[in-house]
């Protein structure tokens, strides 16, 4: 048996057992998956997504691309475990601007330099954004080639804003008054994602952000559990006020079908969610939303795209060459009105702009936005901070207690993984 295989087929008993571990919504992985002549890509799934991931299929003649696409939480649980246990089973990753970090500072992603300057000038590779290759690179070395930015917005009925006589929402308050104006038995007034853990950090970020301190001081030590953080929470839980039904299970399909279904009148989204909402053939409310930059900034901004596997036994030019010919420029403009470009080239091309409305709102958000602390365990305490913010924002504990109880067991994970000595 080769060492590719054997590696394999170890990686596949341990994520067989992850996988019984979800229960009967859990992703199979065929065994066809893991032959070792094929390339294997696992990705979160969205539209945009799915496209790059075809694009990589057909990217080299003959070489054959195995694509998973599932849930980002079952994703990260699938990588994690094949990685932390050096398996070949993945040679390409999806990654975001977090899992970059995460990723990278365990080792487990292979660092891209000496690649993107061999194929800089082939693929146009310096016409990706600064910001982009910030979110794609860790300490100074470059980990991710860029598929999307993406960022959190302001989605919003114009027409209801309109018959009610309202402006847009210029802060926090401002936005909570405006959700509750327009909050109806028939319509919520805003939408709110709070199924744990990428949704629940994603909104409540722009809370610690604008009436908080952030989540971490200079040392890494927790505040959002300080007076201005508790405060933020509060904010959170009132604004759910006005939320729709089951807004405590939602991520983004459910608070995206929401928008497309005449079920709420704003909210915040993601801006690749931005060409489902008015498309005609998934949404009842298309050409009704307009948008803009979330009420004072701080909205989540970050940079998706794919990493090459420490552990693949695959080529490693082969492998960048295929995600360098999926993420080129022209078939970025093809896939324009699913994501947010990082090419700079595109995201101010008046052709594209014209042709996708969220793009001049898109381009103002991310100037505003905030990333997730530069943080490579952040996700990680993310799973028992977000079920703290959920027990704060549902009654199950006060505010203080919920922080102060996410915050004690933050330290206590950092101080094991070598922090504050």
């Amino acid at each position: 048996m080769s060492l590719v295989n054997a590696g394999r087929r170890r990686a596949l008993k341990g994520l067989s057992a992850a996988a019984a571990t979800f229960g009967a919504g859990a992703i199979a992985l065929p065994r066809s998956a893991l032959a070792a002549d094929q390339i294997q890509l696992i990705s979160h799934r969205y539209p945009a997504l799915e496209f790059w991931a075809g694009k990589m299929k057909t990217a080299l003649p003959g070489v054959d691309v195995n694509a998973q696409l599932m849930p980002f939480e079952k994703m990260g649980e699938l990588v994690t475990i094949a990685m932390s246990s050096k398996a070949s089973t993945f040679d390409i990753v999806y990654v975001i601007d977090s899992s970059v970090a995460s990723y990278a500072r365990n080792g487990w992603l292979r660092p891209l330099d000496d690649l993107w300057a061999k194929y800089k000038n082939e693929f146009n590779l310096g016409d990706f954004s600064d910001a982009a290759m910030k979110m794609c690179s860790y300490n100074g070395r470059i980990y991710a080639l860029p598929g999307t930015v993406n960022v959190m917005m302001l989605y919003y009925r114009k027409d209801l804003l309109d018959a009610a006589g309202k402006p847009l929402p210029r802060s926090v308050a401002e936005y909570q008054a405006l959700a509750k104006a327009l909050n109806s038995p028939a319509r919520a007034g805003a939408i709110s994602c709070l199924k744990p853990t990428d949704a629940t950090m994603n909104e409540a970020h722009w809370y610690m952000n604008t009436i908080g301190q952030g989540w971490f001081d200079s040392n890494w030590k927790p505040i959002f559990n300080n007076e201005a953080g508790v405060r933020a929470i509060e904010a959170l839980k009132e604004s759910t006020r006005a939320a729709q039904r089951g807004f405590a299970t939602a991520a983004n399909d459910e608070c995206t079908i929401a928008l497309q279904q005449d079920a709420a009148a704003m909210g915040m989204q993601w801006a690749t969610r931005a060409r489902s909402v008015d498309d005609p053939k998934q949404s009842r409310a298309a050409g009704k939303f307009e948008w803009a930059p979330m009420p004072q900034g701080h909205a989540r901004v970050l940079a998706d795209g794919y990493a090459i596997s420490a552990f693949s036994k695959q080529d490693p030019d082969q492998l960048f060459r295929i995600m360098a010919t999926a993420t080129r420029e022209a078939n970025m403009r093809e896939a324009a009105g699913m994501l947010v470009p990082p090419r700079k080239a595109l995201l101010n091309d008046p052709e594209l702009r014209a042709k996708n409305r969220f793009y001049p709102a898109a381009a103002q958000a991310i100037e505003t936005g905030t990333p997730f602390p530069a943080l490579p365990e952040f996700y990680a305490v993310g799973e028992f901070v977000s079920r703290r913010i959920l027990q704060a924002v549902t009654g199950e504990m006060s505010t203080k207690q919920a922080m102060d109880e996410a915050a004690g067991e933050t330290e206590a994970y950092l101080k094991g993984r070598g922090y504050y000595r």
